[in-house]
Parts: structure tokens; sequence; C-alpha cells
């Protein structure tokens, strides 16, 4: 038990440490206990209450996908946590938020998007209920700019809730590779809540998985726990059978291949590749489902933006496109998506959002947190273009995969910060 505990509170990593360094967990329980504590001291001395409760809505919106039994619950616990602290904290910290939105023209063409979204509310076809929608995208963007109020000032928090996601997945993906037999399913999916269909299910955890991967423990024993945990998530994804996130993991672990980031990391990836070849060779029904209609749905989804290539059918506007007799509501590939709803410039300037993200995270490769989030990027790469993903909407199970290399990457801005104070001192 001891071991477990020490091991979901695996904080000793500090901001600007190479991936190749390993996690030096050698204190007690109590001092973890302590040293946690210092953490929420710190967010009440800087935030006050209103900091702490955005710190727990923040830990909730990704935890919360995983736990809570309905969707109505995980909104309103949003709302109570996230929502309104952190328009709280914005008018009492207005200045601060000016001054990073100011510095960050990424946040500049993400407004610019957000805004541009909600004006094609005014040609979409569904703007009978462009309150309902209006509401909606702002909780969205309440959610993101809690992100960005938590996440600039509080580095080793964040990397500490990261690293307990990734146990609380491995639990949870235990929980549930015990309790399948009995639960007379093929594929392997959750709980309820936004964990019942075996898509989300994957990718959520897979997410997860990338998220926390680059903390390893500095004992053995505690190192062989985490390992287990981790194997538990990634045998969840698999019995999801869900493609999309498979892929994803795989492409993730290429990358880890080709970047190095120490021994220890890349024999990890070596095997996670060596494991996916003899799931293809072992389990052939996963390469034989084929394409699942991809193809068709990209023509049709091309054919959709010729139609109206410049503005596209306008924010929440439905759409359908038929593959193989079967009528789908969405193209499953994100980039395309986003072309139909906003047309193609819209689509262009995501694209260079995105690469940006990928940029930063690049130029961030040598620390823990900047490898992570170029991991998160490389996977929510590859996951957009095969499913049912979407630029704008509400929290639900699967936005973290497309938002997180967006949250996290503005964190990234404290470290330079002081990179540069610091070189400009010497």
């Amino acid at each position: 038990m001891e071991e477990i505990q020490a091991l979901c509170f695996q904080i000793r990593q500090t901001q600007g440490c190479t991936v190749s360094q390993p996690l030096q967990d050698k204190r007690s329980v109590s001092s973890v206990y302590s040293q946690v504590t210092a953490q929420w001291r710190e967010i009440s001395n800087h935030l006050g209450p209103g900091g702490l409760l955005l710190a727990l809505g923040l830990f909730w919106s990704v935890a919360g996908v995983l736990l809570t039994p309905t969707m109505k619950f995980y909104s309103w616990l949003l709302t109570a946590f996230v929502y309104l602290p952190c328009l709280y904290l914005i008018v009492r910290y207005f200045h601060e938020f000016r001054h990073t939105v100011l510095n960050r023209r990424e946040l500049w063409l993400f407004l610019l998007l957000f805004v541009w979204s909600l004006v094609s509310l005014s040609w979409s076809a569904d703007a009978e209920r462009y309150l309902t929608i209006i509401k909606r995208e702002l909780f969205f963007l309440m959610l993101i700019l809690g992100w960005i109020v938590w996440g600039r000032t509080f580095n080793k928090p964040l990397q500490s809730m990261m690293i307990l996601w990734g146990a609380l997945a491995g639990l949870y993906s235990l929980a549930a590779l015990i309790a399948y037999p009995m639960r007379g399913i093929d594929r392997m999916f959750g709980f309820g809540g936004f964990m019942d269909n075996p898509n989300p299910a994957g990718y959520t955890i897979a997410a997860l998985v990338v998220l926390s991967c680059t903390w390893w423990p500095q004992r053995l024993s505690a190192r062989v726990v985490w390992a287990i945990l981790q194997a538990c998530s990634v045998a969840f994804v698999i019995m999801t059978g869900s493609r999309g996130s498979i892929v994803s993991l795989i492409a993730v672990a290429g990358v880890v291949v080709l970047l190095g980031g120490g021994r220890f990391y890349r024999a990890l990836a070596i095997v996670a590749l060596v494991a996916a070849a003899a799931l293809a060779i072992f389990e052939p029904s996963i390469v034989q489902r084929g394409d699942s209609e991809r193809l068709i749905l990209m023509k049709g989804a091309v054919e959709l933006i010729q139609q109206r290539p410049w503005l596209g059918i306008g924010l929440s506007s439905d759409y359908e496109v038929s593959a193989g007799g079967v009528v789908f509501g969405h193209c499953h590939n994100l980039i395309l998506d986003t072309a139909i709803q906003y047309g193609v410039p819209f689509a262009a300037l995501w694209i260079w959002l995105w690469l940006w993200l990928g940029f930063r995270a690049w130029r961030h490769r040598t620390e823990s947190l900047g490898m992570a989030i170029l991991m998160i990027w490389v996977f929510a790469t590859v996951a957009v273009q095969f499913d049912v993903f979407t630029v704008f909407g509400r929290a639900r199970a699967m936005w973290m995969v497309v938002w997180m290399p967006f949250v996290l990457s503005l964190c990234l801005g404290k470290s330079e910060k002081k990179e540069r104070s610091i070189e400009r001192q010497t």
C-alpha cells in the first residue's frame, strides 16, 4: 500500500529536467504528503481559495471522464469548480490575464478562431438554437481559459496531476480487465458515463497513458507497480478494438524511438512496437476490418467542402456523408469536418495553430513536460484523422485529445521566460 501511495504522488520531477532523468522518489509517505501540502499552500497563497477550487475542477475535467456516472453530473461539477472560479480569477487578476493573452500570439489565433465559429452561427442551418449553442461554446471557452489561468502559474502541480491521471487510468483499466469476463461484452469499454462506448474509452485511456508515461519512479518496487498500471491501461486500449487509438500509440512509440530520451524510454518504445507487430500477427481481425469506409467518407466530405468552400455550413450544422449504404453524421476526420463546418480558410488557420503547438513542444522536448506535450501532440495528430473529433463543442470524453496539446503548450511559457531571465543574469 505504501508503494502505491508513493507512486500516486510522484512529484519530485522538477521542470527543466531532461526526459532521461528518472524521478528521484526516495522520500517517505510523510515527506511526499508535506510536499503536496506545500504545493497546495503555494496555490492558495497565489490565487486564494478560487485557485484551489480551480485546481480541483481541472483535475476533475480529465478524471471525471473516467469517474462520472452521468454527463450531467460531470457538467455540474465543471460549473462549480471550473467555470465560476475561472471567471472570478480572471476578473480579480485581469491585469495578469491580459498580459498573458497579449504576449501569446497563439492565444490570439485561438480567440480569432473561436469568434469566427460563433459568427458562423449567422449562416448556420441550426441558428434557431443559437442561444443554447452560444452558452455551450462559452462554457467550453471557460474550460480552456481555466487551464490557461492555472497552468501558466503552477507547473509542479500540473505534472503531479498528469501522474495521478495515469495512476487513475491504470486502476480503472485494472478494474475493467477484472470485470471483463463477467460483463458478457465483446469489445472492452468503461463502466458508464462517457466511457460506455469502446472508441471514446480507448482514446481517453490511451491519452492518459501518453501524458503520464514520461515520469517513472526511481525505486524498483514502485517502478514495477507503475509498469503494471501502465500495462493494464495499454491492455484496456487494445481490448477496446479502437484502431485509431492503437495506431496513435504506435505513432508515439515510433517518435520516442526516433527522438531518444534515454535508453530506458527507447527500450519501452521498442517493446511497444514489437507488441504492436505481434498484435497484428496474432489478432488479424483488427487489420482485416479494412479502412471502415474511411476513404469513401473522405471523398464525400471533399464534395461537401466544394459546395461551400469559403464559409462552410456554420457552427453546429448537421450534415450527412454516406459510405457503404450507411449514412454518417460525421466524416471521421477533424480537418475535413472543420472545413465543412467553417470553410477552408478556417481549417487552414487551425492547421497553422496546430503546427505552431507542435513546434513549441519540439523546442522544449528536452524537458519532461515538453516531451509529454510533444507525445500527446503526436498522439492527437494521428488520432483526429480517424474518428469523430470536433474543434469546438461541449466538454466530453475525447475533448482532451484535441485541446490538451494546446492548454499544456501554453504552460511551457513560464519555464521559457525563466530560462531567458537566467541567461540574461549570467
